[in-house]
């Protein structure tokens, strides 16, 4: 059953690519202890939109929330290496630590980032940009408590305490309390780059 709803996705995702050449964002959630309410406050706004995404996970099972929400990926890290990604957004959420270290994050975060598509993360979901070393300098925001803070240190990191700090391609946020602001601006770069595409 995974098998088929996995190449029906596939299907569907060619078709927007293919037929529309609209935008096709990639939404990370962590598999346990994700950020339910950024993620139904984001998803929505890009519904709103009219955004065409698809949700992975480090596996294709079903993704517990910090308050009780869950919801089943379309797909897992492992197949996400040949989706198109004009967008990431990483749900935070304390489960981020639990993957923080998961090289094909990594991977993914970076094939992102070397192809300077808008990437977007509040809260804890910053500690995957720093463990994928890909920061080199520029400045972000994210929860600030004892782990974060040995982060800081270890990886050189440029904290800058505002709401929203917009760093290149990076959109990050300090708590998905402002996760209305961040997705907006989010939206605002892929409508952005779209428009460049079609020019």
């Amino acid at each position: 059953m995974k098998q088929i709803k996995f190449c029906l996705f596939l299907l569907f995702i060619a078709s927007a690519v293919n037929s529309f050449s609209e935008p096709v964002g990639a939404v990370f959630v962590p598999q346990r202890q994700f950020d339910d309410v950024e993620y139904l406050i984001a998803t929505s706004m890009l519904d709103s939109a009219g955004i065409t995404y698809y949700v992975f996970s480090e596996n294709d099972d079903t993704c517990w929330g910090m308050t009780g929400f869950n919801t089943l990926p379309y797909a897992s890290a492992d197949s996400v290496g040949n989706l198109p990604m004009d967008f990431l957004l990483i749900i935070g959420g304390t489960g981020i630590t639990y993957c923080a270290d998961d090289k094909r994050l990594h991977s993914i975060i970076s094939r992102a980032d070397s192809s300077a598509v808008p990437i977007t993360a509040a809260g804890f979901a910053p500690v995957l940009l720093m463990k994928s070393s890909m920061l080199r300098g520029r400045e972000i925001n994210f929860v600030r408590n004892k782990m974060t803070q040995s982060l800081v240190e270890e990886y050189g990191v440029k904290f800058k305490s505002e709401a929203l700090v917009i760093s290149e391609n990076l959109i990050t946020s300090p708590s998905s309390q402002f996760v209305r602001y961040y997705i907006t601006e989010l939206l605002r770069k892929v409508n952005e780059a779209s428009s460049s595409k079609g020019e």
